[in-house]
């Protein structure tokens, strides 16, 4: 039994679905199981991370477990996830992580992935930290601004990053949970190419078909659009210290890993945009 935990999400659903094609059981950790629907013989395990009696029934039995946690109180969440794998005694974790938690730790967000990861590690499973580049799905926040206004506004655009997509994230997640040799490695995941936001921003407008407006938003108004969207300070600060980054070993240099991992290339961000056309044609 492979537990799935963060199932509702990009990735999660794509690492259940994945699972299932290749014929392993599996339990998704959910906190409402009326919003999302998986295929015949998906076990639905309804809990909260902030529960630990919720995640231990989850993983009972569990052989393997996926980890991805979001959000101001992912590093408290995963704490509690990493102590019932422990009492559990799960045999196989992998966690997504991010390459802000490359040494050194950048800022409050790499550091908390980098503790997350240390805390797995000292479980006695065998532990993988998947640490991707940015998802190529970040671009979906620019829908309402480019429904209302035509216009994509981003801070720290102008970094190149090799962004991912979240279900090449999920394949190289299957791999590592339902094959050996896996334990403690950390697997850096970027997509082909490296593509400033500009850049970006120009193949969604050639995708739709009409021009598009690249605004360089300030740091400032990018952390007051944060807090008006509910995020604390600090947690905001460290999200914007991980984007702030040049280095471009953080991502910003396309690796070989999506395909040593699952025999196949990365897909790239056009062939991501075509599958996803119809998210921007309604906004």
């Amino acid at each position: 039994m492979f537990v799935v935990i963060g199932a509702g999400g990009t990735v999660g659903r794509e690492v259940v679905a994945g699972l299932r094609s290749g014929g392993r059981a599996v339990r998704a950790f959910v906190r409402d199981a009326g919003r999302v629907r998986f295929g015949p013989g998906v076990e639905v395990a309804v809990g909260d991370l902030g529960r630990p009696e919720t995640v231990r029934a989850a993983l009972d039995g569990a052989e393997g477990v996926f980890v991805l946690s979001a959000g101001p109180d992912a590093a408290a969440q995963e704490a509690v996830v990493a102590e019932e794998v422990r009492r559990c005694r799960v045999g196989r974790v992998v966690k997504v992580s991010s390459v802000a938690a490359d040494g050194p730790a950048l800022g409050s967000y790499g550091r908390a992935h980098a503790e997350a990861e240390q805390a797995f590690a000292r479980t006695g499973a065998e532990f993988t930290a998947l640490r991707p580049a940015a998802f190529m799905s970040n671009v979906l926040q620019w829908r309402a601004s480019i429904a209302a206004e035509g216009t994509v506004y981003q801070t720290y655009g102008h970094i190149p990053r090799a962004v991912v997509d979240p279900a090449d994230v999920a394949a190289a997640a299957v791999v590592c949970l339902t094959t050996a040799g896996h334990g403690g490695r950390v697997h850096r995941l970027t997509g082909p190419e490296a593509l400033t936001s500009p850049q970006q921003a120009a193949r969604v407008a050639r995708l739709l078909g009409r021009p598009l407006t690249y605004v360089e938003a300030p740091r400032e108004a990018a952390a007051e659009a944060m807090a008006a969207g509910g995020l604390p300070a600090g947690f905001a600060a460290g999200l914007l210290d991980a984007q702030a980054d040049p280095d471009p070993r953080r991502g910003g240099l396309p690796l070989p890993t999506v395909r040593s991992l699952t025999g196949r290339e990365p897909n790239g961000f056009d062939a991501w945009l075509s599958r996803h056309r119809h998210l921007f044609e309604t906004g």
